[in-house]
């Protein structure tokens, strides 16, 4: 996904910030180590530190943080074990203590490691910042998770940084493309002009079915033989999700959704939700996903989550067996409108162990009631889905999310007039 703009203000703002910290806290970010020769473990007396010397380097243990002043090492913050770190060539001092790039702080030698490049899920990074900020206190100190209890950096100093993220007690701050929190009580929030981004308050939701390889005979004619109607060719949806790539649509994943719900983060006016209903014919679907690189939701029916397998795709709940017709009155007959709460909530218990506790579902049928609604919540289910072709907006139930049906005669312009923001 391409990357937000930040106004000419928070750019500032972040270059200042990077000539001071920024990079210092860089966990798993990007880094090639150029240099191969080895740490030692202890400091020796007499030794050229340029034999040891690392472009690039990762701490194995807590480390203090230093500034130099009247040629004396002052301690003025301290970093956790786990941090990548990029250091100033050359930049060594007597004893062991190296400048980090670009800033006026140093480190020692010891208990460094070479950085080991990692994969990250950078999410955040197609939020849209608020035009506030926080400002720390005399100390800052940045977290890991939002429940502050991974504390990665502490600096004797106080910044300001564009807030991402709005949680109940922590503020999500991304600072060289990584993501950590401040808790809300060590800082105060100002108005900032960090952007001049637009932010969407309503999404669409697409709801799909069945996508069938259209090289494979056998598997059009068992698809159209199932449902002739919900059952699309992989060229068709491929060309439906070409038109969200080539319009640079970001599409959100279920946490995505539910922090907007939630007020906590911004999307960008060009946001969008695919979803996939049952877990019949997905493997076509999960290779356009991919070729595309976008992000679609499974809910699927029963188990065998494992052939679904994908970084393009998020599996949730539509029920472990419920998914059938004339049990209850009205409608289809979903099940989940009337059978006994013990028979129903055993039914989703099963289906959230399988999914690794997801909170997320969609009605069979898109069929509900106020019973219904009701033990979902109580097994423990935050957001569910249903029809109703319109988008999701702030006040949108969560229980009871809107979805655009896609079938058969479906063509990208509908697919454009359903994801435009009025």
């Amino acid at each position: 996904m391409k990357k937000k703009k930040l106004s000419r203000r928070g750019k500032i703002i972040l270059v200042i910030l990077g000539c001071i910290l920024l990079s210092v806290v860089s966990v798993g970010a990007s880094l090639i180590v150029v240099n191969k020769k080895e740490v030692k473990e202890n400091k020796k007396e007499n030794v050229n530190y340029k034999d040891y010397f690392l472009d690039e380097a990762t701490t194995t243990n807590d480390k203090k943080l230093y500034k130099l002043d009247n040629s004396e090492m002052v301690e003025v913050g301290s970093l956790k074990s786990g941090v990548s770190l990029s250091l100033e060539s050359d930049s060594y001092l007597d004893k062991g203590y190296f400048k980090l790039k670009d800033k006026d702080y140093y480190i020692d030698y010891e208990d460094l490691k070479e950085y080991e490049k990692e994969e990250k899920d950078t999410f955040y990074l197609n939020y849209v910042p608020y035009n506030e900020s926080i400002k720390t206190k005399e100390t800052t100190n940045l977290y890991q998770d939002k429940d502050c209890n991974t504390l990665i950096a502490s600096i004797n100093s106080s910044f300001t940084f564009p807030i991402t993220i709005k949680e109940e007690k922590s503020l999500g701050v991304v600072i060289n493309d990584n993501l950590y929190y401040i808790k809300r009580d060590e800082g105060e929030i100002v108005e900032n002009k960090n952007t001049d981004l637009g932010h969407t308050d309503s999404i669409a939701a697409l709801v799909y079915h069945f996508v069938y390889d259209s090289t494979n005979p056998e598997e059009k004619r068992e698809c159209l033989n199932a449902n002739s109607t919900i059952c699309l060719s992989d060229t068709q949806f491929k060309s439906h999700l070409s038109y969200l790539k080539e319009n640079g649509y970001y599409t959100a994943t279920m946490n995505d959704l539910e922090m907007f719900l939630d007020k906590k983060v911004q999307l960008p006016y060009k946001t969008a939700v695919i979803t996939i209903d049952d877990g019949f014919f997905v493997d076509a679907a999960i290779k356009v996903l991919e070729e595309l690189d976008l992000h679609a939701t499974l809910f699927l029916i029963g188990g065998g989550k494992e052939r679904f397998e994908s970084k393009n795709l998020e599996i949730h709940s539509h029920s472990w067996n419920l998914h059938y017709t004339g049990e209850c009155p009205g409608g289809q007959g979903s099940p989940l409108k009337c059978l006994p709460k013990d028979k129903i909530l055993e039914d989703l218990k099963k289906s959230r162990d399988h999914l690794n506790g997801t909170t997320v579902f969609c009605y069979p049928f898109f069929e509900y009631n106020d019973y219904a609604i009701s033990v979902l919540k109580e097994a423990g289910f935050t957001m569910a889905f249903i029809g109703g072709r319109q988008r999701i907006t702030l006040n949108s139930n969560k229980m009871l999310l809107p979805r655009y049906g896609i079938v058969s005669d479906t063509y990208v312009e509908d697919i454009a007039r359903f994801v435009k923001v009025d």
